[in-house]
């Protein structure tokens, strides 16, 4: 085995481990998740984006083993390279990632999934309580029933949230990075995990097409 095959088996068993814990990480809440690690900031990746890594990873693996049998070394030293140019020139706003999740101790693990108990009152006191308010409400005379108000029932849209307008932001200055045409935005956008519809993606693009071509660095056709 090369050192280059040994530095991207290393590194691919370090994704591997992180994408485990990762996996066990998607059952806590968003609190005890972010006291788990010591993360950086970043959308936190839900299961299938969880999963799609795994597979890959698994197939990324099978490929290395084949080519180190083989003994093709320049496999894994244009993995390397590929790595380093994708950190060089391919991660400019990307926002949605997997952080490496690094094994903790088992106390540090438990303490991020105890949650705070609640204080309950002790049971006589809700019983007492009730009983004085019911003989207080027999005391008092009965007032006349309220005339009811006309009901007025006022319909709105959803709007997006900050954190949705950003995403999306997001993933157009990336997708128009990567080639994409601006008509083919809106579609892509809303297939996305945990985006907005259709409608009210295009509706977040035209209000901040300025923005994002800008940071894209691509002028407006």
């Amino acid at each position: 085995m090369s050192a280059a095959d040994q530095r991207v088996a290393e590194l691919v068993e370090r994704w591997m481990t992180s994408v485990e814990l990762h996996a066990r990480y998607l059952a806590l809440n968003d609190t005890d998740y972010a006291k788990v690690q010591d993360w950086p900031e970043h959308q936190r990746p839900s299961r299938w984006v969880v999963d799609l890594a795994r597979t890959r990873l698994l197939e990324l693996k099978r490929l290395l083993a084949e080519r180190q049998s083989s003994h093709d070394a320049g496999f894994a030293e244009a993995l390397e390279l590929m790595a380093f140019l994708t950190s060089l020139l391919g991660s400019e706003h990307v926002e949605r990632f997997i952080p490496l999740a690094q094994p903790q101790p088992a106390a540090t693990q438990k303490a991020a999934r105890r949650t705070e108990p609640q204080r309950s009152e002790p049971r006589a006191a809700p019983v007492a309580r009730a009983a004085r308010n019911t003989r207080a409400a027999s005391k008092r005379p009965a007032a006349p029933p309220p005339t009811p108000a006309p009901a007025v029932v006022t319909i709105e849209a959803p709007a997006a949230s900050d954190k949705a307008t950003a995403t999306v932001i997001a993933d157009a200055v990336r997708l128009i990075s990567w080639g994409r045409e601006w008509p083919q935005l809106a579609g892509l956008i809303a297939r996305l995990a945990d985006r907005p519809a259709e409608a009210e993606v295009w509706k977040i693009l035209r209000q901040h097409r300025s923005e994002i071509e800008t940071r894209a660095r691509r002028p407006r056709d």
